[in-house]
């Protein structure tokens, strides 16, 4: 299952990727909005999007080397389990829901 989603995430970044050079070239911020400011932030959505999806890959990555090292399923702060159900909707999940609220917490907002 976790390289099933790896796959189809991948190919979403790489379909994120594919642009036309020549459209890229000509990429700029104009006075008024039109089609090359338009274009400009879409190309900066798809970037932050692609950025996003890496993260995602790197939790699979890790994920799958949780279960190459028989602690998958285990809390990587706590050492608890993590519920099957968290589990079956965040197949890459290394960490229970109450560490992961406190990481959240923690967390400063920039």
């Amino acid at each position: 299952m976790l390289g099933e989603k790896r796959a189809e995430i991948v190919a979403k970044v790489e379909q994120l990727g594919m642009h036309d050079p020549a459209e890229i070239a000509n990429l700029g911020f104009g006075k008024r909005i039109g089609d090359a400011t338009s274009y400009a932030v879409e190309r900066m959505t798809d970037a932050y999007q692609a950025r996003t999806i890496y993260a995602t890959v790197a939790e699979i990555d890790q994920a799958l080397e949780r279960v190459d090292a028989g602690t998958y399923g285990l809390c990587v702060v706590c050492g608890n389990d993590i519920p099957d159900e968290r589990l079956a909707l965040v197949p890459w999940a290394a960490q229970c829901m109450p560490c992961s609220a406190r990481r959240g917490k923690s967390r400063v907002v920039r």
